[in-house]
């Protein structure tokens, strides 16, 4: 049996190990409670912030969506046949020449030749343009070389036999009534190749207009019929963009009016214009 002073030292340690459990189990209860104060703090900003976010939608955020929401969007187009009234075609010279001063003199004349046809035609100084000119050499073999009537082009080979030079005259603002005369005319004073016509509307925007208003109103149409379907009520126009728009057609005129007409007509040439497409696109949205 142990002795009074052991059991003594024995029943000391044993209040000393549960004191130190109290002072442990204290430290973990406060840890404890410190974990869910923040906890709490945290759910509690939290509610907060929503609480705002809630209120700001009540002033207006929530209202926009709903707006966006309830409507109708279309998308709508509308065309407007028109006879073109103007056209524009380009004219070619094309020369040949030993050298390039030969291929260069022999384009001089013709194309200054077509420039004073169309001048006297009546066409604008200002409508008439040189867009192209290239001087080049023409290649073959060396025992080949273009023949006096410059009329034939070596082919293959590496060597330079000659040269051509082509100049393009671009005419703009011709009456559509006129444009197989001018064409010949080119041709009569010396051009070597025509393209053309192009086709313009003078009132271009005057059919557009047109074609906006009717596709504005087809738009209208194909969403009351949807809005009917779905069982609403087709109410005010919230939103119009307009689409893409194809301006080839418009005429900008100059100021400069011609007058007269080509002397002598060449060759009898019809010109048949047809009618020109203007159209419109739109997208409408329609609330509900």
């Amino acid at each position: 049996m142990p002795s009074a002073r052991l059991r003594r030292y024995i029943l000391a340690g044993c209040r000393h190990f549960a004191a130190a459990d109290r002072i442990l189990d204290e430290r973990a209860r406060r840890e404890r409670e410190g974990a869910i104060m923040k906890t709490v703090g945290r759910l509690a900003a939290l509610a907060a912030a929503l609480a705002i976010c809630s209120a700001l939608g009540a002033c207006g955020g929530t209202y926009g969506m709903d707006a966006r929401e309830h409507v109708i969007t279309v998308n709508a187009s509308a065309e407007v046949k028109v006879v073109p009234d103007k056209a524009s075609f380009s004219v070619t010279i094309l020369t040949q020449g030993s050298t390039a001063e030969e291929a260069s003199s022999a384009n001089a004349g013709p194309t200054n030749a077509v420039i004073e046809q169309l001048k006297a035609a009546g066409i604008a100084e200002e409508d008439i343009q040189t867009t192209y000119t290239e001087l080049s050499p023409v290649y073959g073999w060396g025992d080949a070389a273009i023949d006096d009537s410059m009329d034939i082009y070596p082919g293959g080979g590496s060597e330079i036999v000659g040269y051509e030079m082509s100049t393009t005259i671009e005419v703009a603002g011709a009456e559509i009534d006129e444009v197989a005369t001018l064409m010949q005319a080119c041709i009569g004073a010396g051009a070597t190749g025509v393209d053309g016509p192009r086709y313009y509307v003078s009132a271009y925007d005057d059919a557009y207009a047109d074609a906006l208003a009717q596709a504005i109103e087809a738009s209208r149409e194909k969403a009351q019929v949807m809005a009917a379907a779905a069982g609403v009520t087709l109410g005010h126009v919230v939103d119009i963009t307009e689409g893409y728009q194809y301006t080839g057609y418009r005429y900008a005129a100059n100021d400069a009016a011609a007058a007269g007409g080509a002397e002598g007509g060449m060759a009898e040439m019809e010109i048949a214009p047809g009618q020109v497409s203007i159209e419109a696109q739109v997208t409408v949205s329609y609330a509900i």
